[in-house]
């Protein structure tokens, strides 16, 4: 917050349907610290039903405190680094786009093999980066380390099912919009974010009345594009209601129809 009252507001943003932000919880405390965090995701536990063994994926910018809170409230939970947060403290070292596409693109690697593969050529040509990004461990960071069989839950950004998200952006979506109610008193300042939450939830509500489908917009347009990149795909039925599935400029991957994974992970 600004002005006379320097305290610090605390969010979780969520992801609705049509891939837009939806606001879960806010608070205002008197400082960023492990106190204060604890407070804040005990009651958020409460409100999600989210208890020790939940199977949550946590994701920040690795707030002051966050990290201790979670281990003690939620042991059972992932955690995950922004990757923007990653790149910027890399970039106090090591600058220049072409540091930049070798750190996405390890953290784009869907599986451990194309990952170790992207961190050999890393290290090929660049010691120091290669050194810098191991000391990270890669299951808070890239998505061939995610596990896949949680639900994702981003302080100061957003919760969707099983989601791949390597950002925060969403937080920062959410923060230009409190920008004009942080030098105000705090009850202003809550009202302020109250009032705009509620008009937010309307704008979604009327999008959602002109919406003639039973998906939104956002999810016919992401179906669309995967129907499209399906027809170019050549499929073989290999038993067992298994397939081998295979393209032009693709790898060879393998769909079980029962369990509904693909050796791909995307």
């Amino acid at each position: 917050m600004k002005g006379p009252y320097p305290w610090q507001i605390l969010t979780v943003v969520g992801v609705d349907a049509n891939n837009g932000i939806y606001h879960v919880a806010y608070a205002i405390v008197e400082s960023e610290n492990t106190t204060s965090w604890l407070w804040f995701l005990e009651y958020l536990g409460d409100d999600l039903d989210n208890h020790a063994n939940t199977n949550f994926t946590f994701i920040s910018d690795r707030q002051k405190g966050l990290i201790p809170a979670i281990n003690q409230l939620f042991p059972g939970a992932e955690y995950r680094y922004c990757l923007c947060h990653i790149h910027e403290n890399m970039r106090s070292k090591l600058r220049g786009d072409l540091y930049k596409d070798m750190l996405w693109k390890c953290a784009s690697a869907t599986t451990v093999p194309f990952f170790n593969k992207d961190m050999d050529e890393i290290k090929q040509k660049d010691v120091g980066l290669y050194n810098w990004m191991q000391q990270i461990p890669p299951k808070h960071w890239t998505r061939s380390h995610f596990s896949g069989f949680c639900y994702m839950l981003l302080i100061c950004n957003a919760w969707r099912a099983k989601c791949d998200v390597l950002l925060n952006n969403l937080c920062e979506c959410f923060n230009k919009k409190l920008v004009r109610g942080r030098d105000k008193p705090i009850i202003t300042c809550l009202e302020y974010i109250r009032g705009y939450m509620m008009r937010r939830i309307g704008l979604v509500n009327r999008m959602l009345e002109k919406c003639d489908s039973s998906l939104t917009p956002c999810a016919i347009i992401t179906f669309n594009q995967i129907k499209k990149d399906a027809s170019q795909l050549n499929v073989v039925y290999a038993g067992q209601n298994k397939y081998e599935v295979s393209g032009e400029g693709r790898n060879l991957c393998v769909v079980n129809m029962n369990t509904r994974p693909c050796t791909c992970r995307k």
